[in-house]
């Protein structure tokens, strides 16, 4: 009959909550990655709208009246 030593088992415990909090940790660190990519895409495209919405805004109509008189050739 074998007796299973109390370290032993102990070993083992330890070995498992260890394994268990690598991956624990492997999991944040992988959901901090795709966080941090999808903050970088979000922050590409708030950027590109922008722009573009700075080139709508400050492209003249072609309804829009200038106080400048037209260039006219003399009479």
């Amino acid at each position: 009959m074998r007796i299973i030593q109390p370290t032993n088992h102990r070993k083992r415990e330890d070995g498992l909550a260890t394994i268990l909090m690598l991956i624990l940790l492997a999991l944040v660190f992988s959901f901090i990655f795709a966080n941090m990519n999808t903050l970088s895409t979000l922050h590409n495209d708030v950027k590109r709208v922008e722009q573009r919405q700075l080139r709508r805004i400050n492209q003249p109509s072609p309804y829009a009246s200038t106080n400048s008189p037209s260039a006219q050739a003399p009479k």
